[in-house]
């Protein structure tokens, strides 16, 4: 009996000194260094999402959660101009953010929608200076920063036709904030206190976004060539070398194609539904043009002044359809159809082929910077096309779908939590493959993303 038991004894020893060990984890900056580093971009970098700036946006934005994963080799702790503790947020037209709520619409239909949390949004924040002269900020995302708006020394100035409010209330020369009393430029405050170490750069979207966003109707884009301050070679150029002047390493990401984001995908070009009686009533109107509607699916009507003497048409297939059209509209009073929709909600295929034009020429000045100044480069329209197709992540499957795909934010623009720590993984990957770093990926799965009542 004694035998056995010391058998058993010398067996459980044996299992346990074959028992594998946990790898251990090498942490490494590589020849990078992360003990200043900065983020610079526009609403994507800041947290903007759900069509506001708010604190909670802040906390997940790309710049926060690249900088807090950089923690393990060396970067501190976020340092953002910080929004009311309120959470309604703030957009540029005063509004406050969305939540996923209840919405009853004008047939009486109640169903989740997006809907604004707050009657206004958070108005102090624009007015009142979040400068902090002892708290240097790590994070410049700037909401509706352009790249042309990097040289710029009137970005601040709220009697500029391009002052930018999220702007203005950084700034370290703001009014009612310490300062010279001149209004500061963006190179300005990102070098206040100190040159960074490493710098993380997320912009162009926004030298596009404008002109997408109203259906190519307002705010043209930004022009390649011309001097920094009016085009966008020589201003992301002059920002470039102020940073390599100052050996300054960084990590820059091309943009991708917005075109077919949740905000121009969601609405099918298709997507009017029409029984017998609408049909034909269509129908009389639209025959002697040429056009025809049969009850289920039909094209929407949209305006085009090049579609004949009428200035009129269907929509074509991969035509965009805006998510800022007036559903109501569409339901009740006959828009999209007797009403055909205007250009500001439409994108039609030579808009969208200018559009993708302008985001290939900027993002072969983004590979000729990061190739000139060392810069690491990150591609992220690879991610975003998984992403149209589905990106499964730890068996949780990832989308652009509004609303359920998991990845967007409810403007359709701005990703969420969750989307910001993806793409916060591929500035990790492009990271450690240039410097020879080793900081881990992110499980994007601890980030939330959209919220169900």
């Amino acid at each position: 009996m004694k035998k056995i038991f010391y058998l058993k004894l010398l067996l459980i020893g044996f299992l346990v000194a074959c028992k594998p060990k946990e790898p251990t984890r090498t942490l490494s900056a590589g020849s990078a260094d992360f003990t200043r580093f900065v983020s610079v971009g526009d609403g994507h970098t800041a947290g903007y999402m759900d069509d506001a700036l708010f604190s909670f946006g802040q906390e997940n934005s790309l710049g926060t959660i690249l900088q807090r994963q950089l923690n393990v080799v060396g970067a501190q702790e976020p340092v953002l101009p910080w929004t009311g503790i309120s959470n309604v947020g703030i957009n540029w037209s005063g509004q406050s953010r969305f939540k996923l709520g209840y919405k009853t619409d004008c047939q009486g239909n109640t169903s989740l929608s997006p809907v604004r949390i707050n009657a206004s949004g958070e108005l102090e924040a624009l007015i009142t200076s979040a400068y902090n002269p002892y708290a240097k900020f790590t994070n410049f995302g700037v909401p509706g920063l352009r790249t042309i708006d990097l040289a710029s020394t009137l970005l601040g100035d709220p009697n500029n036709v391009n002052y930018n409010p999220f702007f203005g209330r950084i700034s370290l020369n703001q009014l009612n904030a310490p300062g010279s009393g001149s209004w500061s430029s963006f190179q300005e405050n990102v070098f206040d206190g100190g040159f960074p170490t490493f710098c993380s750069i997320y912009i162009g979207i926004e030298d596009v976004l404008p002109f997408a966003k109203n259906g190519a109707a307002l705010h043209p884009m930004s022009p390649i060539a011309g001097p920094p301050g009016l085009g966008f070679e020589q201003s992301l150029g002059q920002f470039c070398e102020q940073i390599s002047a100052q050996n300054i390493k960084g990590v820059i990401a091309t943009i991708p194609d917005l075109t077919s984001w949740p905000f121009f995908t969601t609405i099918p070009y298709n997507g009017l539904n029409l029984d017998d009686e609408k049909a034909a009533s269509l129908n009389q109107i639209y025959n002697p043009l040429g056009y025809s509607f049969n009850v289920g699916e039909n094209a929407f009507m949209i305006e085009d002044p090049n579609a004949g003497m009428f200035g009129v048409r269907p929509a074509q297939p991969g035509e965009r359809i805006l998510l800022s059209v007036p559903l109501d509209s569409v339901k009740c009073n006959q828009m999209g159809s007797v009403f055909p929709f205007r250009n500001e909600f439409v994108l039609t295929l030579a808009e969208i082929s200018e559009i993708q034009t302008r985001i290939n020429e900027i993002n072969a000045i983004i590979r000729e910077k990061a190739a000139t100044y060392g810069f690491a480069l990150v591609e992220t329209q690879p991610l975003f096309a998984k992403l149209q197709s589905g990106l499964a992540f730890n068996g949780v499957l990832l989308s652009t779908k509004f609303v359920s795909g998991g990845t967007f934010s409810l403007d359709g623009i701005h990703l969420n939590p969750r989307g910001n720590a993806l793409l916060a993984n591929e500035f990790i990957k492009a990271i450690n493959q240039k410097f020879n770093a080793k900081v881990p990926l992110i499980n994007v799965l601890q980030y939330n993303s959209i919220l169900f009542p």
